[in-house]
């Protein structure tokens, strides 16, 4: 003899059937990667948001519907009720200003001149119901003011 040996017909079988299951399992592997990259583009790309000029250039086309605004609280807007009250406020991206309510746990950052993000229901001629309000925090590296 030769000293080459021939795998049986059944070890052959079990080696296919090995590399299918492989087969099979890498499949599911990469599906579920590919879902979660594919969600989580969503997510990145919904966290882009519109300035209160932009909403308002395309208020009808939105009206109704969830937006995600963002501009500076004006000075003076802010009206906190009593105990479960909303909180009505305005912001403005410099050139225009829309009215929000918001009932919810404000953010410690949340002032007057602070830029804010919210969520909610936009109706035309009215105010944005806002669901979340997001604030964000002033850099560290902005100058001093000088005195």
């Amino acid at each position: 003899m030769s000293g080459i040996s021939l795998a049986a017909p059944a070890e052959r079988d079990q080696r296919r059937r090995l590399d299918v299951r492989l087969l099979l399992a890498a499949l599911v592997i990469a599906s579920a990667v590919a879902y979660l990259m594919y969600t989580a583009l969503q997510s990145s790309t919904a966290s882009y948001f519109v300035t209160v000029s932009e909403l308002q250039g395309r208020a009808t086309e939105v009206e109704g519907q969830r937006v995600r605004v963002g501009g500076d609280v004006m000075p003076g807007s802010i009206r906190i009720g009593g105990p479960g009250e909303p909180i009505h406020f305005e912001i403005t991206d410099g050139v225009r200003q829309i009215a929000v309510v918001y009932q919810g746990i404000l953010p410690d950052l949340f002032a007057e001149h602070r830029h804010v993000i919210v969520e909610g229901t936009f109706r035309n001629g009215q105010l944005i119901e806002a669901d979340t309000l997001l604030t964000q925090c002033p850099s560290r590296f902005e100058s001093a003011t000088e005195q």
